[in-house]
């Protein structure tokens, strides 16, 4: 059976969200959206006939223009994503039909980009699928099934026009997408969409759940997280930053991701901040100067027997807290109860085993993974590629926005791990 399918928001997503102009937003901010908006409703629908009236409509100069077209179409490149239960289904004799203002040979260039065989022709026009003119040709019916998510263009007008099509629904955002971006943070919704889109998991499957629970929750908790602790190292202008192992390690890649500044590990536990050795001794009196040490979940106790007995002070930062701490160590966000902590400690597990101590170089000494490690790979992988694909980082973030997406971390959390969770750590 040979499938025509369409192309965006059914086989590729846009990491800016579901909303084409978002894209714009991100290139040029609230103004250009405007503009390029309007050159779009003048020009003759083609790429390079939009850019004509943006500098028609603007006056800028040629090249200020041609800038922004580069700057655009480098933003719908590196936001593209597959969208897997879709994308899994196309067969090399398929062919992709796109109303769109994009060439044939940029959304060739797209499709390479998320996996779809170069055997898959493409046709595109501006709006052939629209107006029905698509659906009346021969061509049209060489297809037997057509795929889309335009209730007009990919689904009525096939079915008028006697051809069999399968609306394809999933694209639209959730409940909990819609709720980010209507406080604001887009970037946020549309990273999270993102990661629920490309969903590489069997539908029903465990796999599939955890997945999904993590590029729910944990997405938007680590972008906004990431976003509070850069406005705070802002603020206290460390020398570096440093990362607290284990639960810190995927808030240290998001936030490496999002601001391509360099951060460190700290390879530590609760076991080597009360039993310390004298290698380790070593390690953290090397690294505490002007670092900002920065742990995901906390009360602060044990940092403060550490520096009680060895006299070193360690500069701490907690993502989330029980309550509010001495000045050397806050809780950027109060959580209310260890439940909520607990599970975002368990969302966020690291794939090695925790640190039992540092050899001579500093380098980690680990005990043996004590969980289950395909679980956690499928959590990590669901942040890491929902975060990564992030088109900006967010802005305007406060204690009270990582404590809702903390909340809705305790609600996804896999049962499954919290069963495995140890509260306390002994040598």
């Amino acid at each position: 059976m040979t499938t025509s399918w369409d192309f965006f928001d059914t086989l590729m997503g846009r990491a800016a969200g579901h909303e084409p102009w978002r894209v714009f937003e991100a290139v040029g901010g609230a103004a250009y959206v405007r503009i390029r908006q309007e050159a779009e409703r003048r020009s003759d629908k083609t790429w390079a006939g939009i850019f004509d009236q943006v500098r028609e409509i603007t006056g800028w100069t040629a090249a200020r223009v041609e800038q922004l077209k580069r700057d655009e179409w480098a933003a719908e490149v590196a936001g593209a994503f597959p969208i897997a239960e879709n994308v899994t289904r196309v067969r090399p004799g398929d062919r992709i039909v796109s109303d769109t203002y994009f060439s044939t040979l940029q959304v060739r260039e797209l499709a390479d980009r998320i996996g779809i065989p170069k055997t898959v022709g493409i046709v595109t026009s501006w709006d052939a699928k629209w107006s029905g003119r698509w659906w009346r040709s021969e061509a049209a019916r060489q297809a037997d099934l057509h795929v889309g998510d335009n209730q007009r263009s990919d689904w009525e007008q096939p079915r008028a026009a006697g051809l069999r099509a399968e609306r394809y629904a999933a694209g639209k955002p959730t409940s909990q997408e819609t709720a980010w971006e209507r406080d604001g943070f887009w970037e946020v919704a549309g990273a999270a969409r993102a990661a629920r889109l490309m969903n590489p998991h069997p539908h029903g499957s465990d796999e599939h759940r955890w997945w999904d629970g993590a590029a729910a929750a944990n997405v938007p908790f680590l972008l906004l997280a990431a976003a509070l602790v850069h406005d705070y190292a802002f603020t206290a202008r460390p020398a570096r930053l440093a990362f607290v192992s284990r639960d810190s390690i995927l808030l240290s890649k998001v936030y490496h991701a999002l601001y391509r500044e360099p951060v460190t590990i700290f390879d530590a536990s609760r076991q080597t901040l009360r039993n310390p050795s004298a290698d380790f001794l070593t390690y953290v009196k090397r690294l505490a100067p002007g670092t900002l040490f920065v742990d995901l979940h906390g009360t602060g106790k044990t940092v403060r027997e550490f520096t009680k007995k060895t006299g070193i002070d360690l500069a701490y930062v907690f993502v989330c807290g029980q309550r509010r701490l001495a000045a050397h160590a806050p809780a950027l966000a109060t959580l209310r109860g260890i439940g909520t902590g607990t599970a975002v400690e368990v969302m966020n597990y690291d794939d090695q085993g925790r640190v039992i101590d540092v050899d001579r170089e500093g380098r980690p000494i680990r005990a043996p993974l004590e969980y289950d490690p395909a679980l956690v790979r499928v959590h990590r992988t669901a942040s890491i590629d929902g975060a990564r694909l992030c088109c900006r980082p967010p802005r305007g973030v406060t204690a009270d926005h990582v404590i809702r997406a903390a909340e809705a971390v305790a609600k996804a959390v896999p049962r499954e791990l919290l069963r495995q969770h140890q509260v306390d750590h002994r040598g």
